[in-house]
């Protein structure tokens, strides 16, 4: 693989809003579970109510903005809509969103904002349900987490279940973190901005001693199809971005 080496300036505009592990922790909690990547599961909400959910897979994804509302249900959990897969997230509609008003919808105590975020890969396949209407927008319900679920310690390995289909094609950038014992992780999707990531290696201010922030160019294509019947070592850094470690 070949190092890449470009410094634009950075992208100031991005405010990360809230420190969520929101990636789909999905088959953690469905019933019935398949055994393969693009099999349709079934997953009750917060409320109880079943959602089928099936494979949905999003072309030329590189770049792609998307943005997630988590409904807090307090101690029956918290519920993940996206409008990844449908039509790139307006950062308009977001900023005026009125979290109040969408979490009265549907029955929430309140909603936190997460985004919004660009994918970093060139092809992502995830579990959803039918689209729904929030907020004058459609957004696809992908998961359901218990309580306690979304607080993740920065820079510690931890290992979600889910379904998810990942293509990185040869010949363009990817970003990855290098741990200490040499397991390399690649970035599923940024907060900071496409331009921001160039750069983004001398804004670190958390990275463990032998931990390392790189850019590289794939020589072939890497392909990933994640399921729950296999660990899937992820790790989340100081900007809230998640990164799953590559198989060797």
């Amino acid at each position: 693989m070949n190092q890449v080496t470009i410094a634009p300036k950075i992208n100031t505009t991005t405010i990360i809003l809230k420190s969520l592990l929101i990636f789909w922790l999905i088959p953690l909690f469905i019933k019935g579970l398949p055994d393969i990547a693009q099999a349709e599961a079934t997953m009750e909400t917060s409320l109880g109510k079943p959602m089928t959910l099936n494979m949905r897979t999003l072309k030329k994804s590189r770049g792609y903005l998307y943005c997630e509302l988590v409904f807090d249900y307090g101690d029956k959990g918290n519920d993940i809509y996206t409008t990844s897969h449908l039509k790139e997230c307006s950062v308009e509609w977001w900023d005026n969103l009125d979290t109040k008003k969408v979490a009265q919808e549907l029955g929430a105590k309140t909603v936190y904002k997460n985004g919004p975020q660009w994918w970093a890969m060139d092809e992502v396949g995830q579990m959803g349900a039918e689209p729904v209407t929030i907020g004058g927008v459609d957004m696809t319900f992908g998961a359901h987490l218990p309580v306690g679920t979304l607080n993740i310690s920065k820079y510690v390995v931890f290992n979600p279940a889910k379904y998810q289909n990942l293509v990185y094609q040869a010949g363009k950038p990817v970003y990855q973190l290098v741990d200490s014992d040499g397991h390399v992780y690649v970035l599923q999707g940024n907060k900071v901005g496409e331009k921001a990531l160039a750069s983004l290696g001398d804004k670190f201010q958390q990275l463990p001693d032998g931990w390392e922030y790189r850019i590289t160019v794939l020589d072939k294509d890497l392909v990933m199809n994640l399921t729950p019947k296999e660990p899937i070592p992820s790790v989340q850094d100081e900007f809230d971005q998640i990164y799953i470690r590559i198989p060797k």
